[in-house]
């Protein structure tokens, strides 16, 4: 099964930093759904694993970074971003770009304060 070549966190200095987050099936290196909404949920539960695994939360994060393909998701993107974050959003920029693999929608990535000020790397 191919494997990105790099982690999905790094942790240094007591912040936790994300790889880009995406919704990729690992085996085939493609999109994993091609709703929008699917693939925002599925960035969502990569980042909640990521910061788990790096010793953070959700809560902690301080900032989000979201690329979009398309600037017509950015409601959708809205929506997500509300429904992810409840309370305490983090800043965060969202940029229209175009992204590495066809039919990929969303890719985000995090900046968060890690739980254990341990260095993770």
């Amino acid at each position: 099964m191919p494997t990105a070549p790099f982690p999905p966190a790094r942790s240094g200095g007591g912040l936790v930093f994300t790889s880009g987050l995406a919704a990729i099936d690992p085996a085939t290196m493609t999109v994993s759904s091609i709703a929008f909404d699917d693939q925002a949920a599925e960035v969502f539960e990569q980042l909640d694993r990521a910061l788990t695994a790096a010793g953070s939360t959700r809560d902690q994060v301080l900032k989000l970074d979201c690329y979009l393909s398309d600037r017509r998701w950015f409601p959708a993107w809205n929506a997500a971003f509300t429904e992810f974050f409840p309370t305490a959003a983090p800043a965060r920029t969202t940029t229209v770009t175009t992204l590495p693999i066809d039919g990929l929608l969303i890719e985000i990535q995090a900046i968060a304060v890690a739980a254990n000020q341990e260095d993770r790397s």
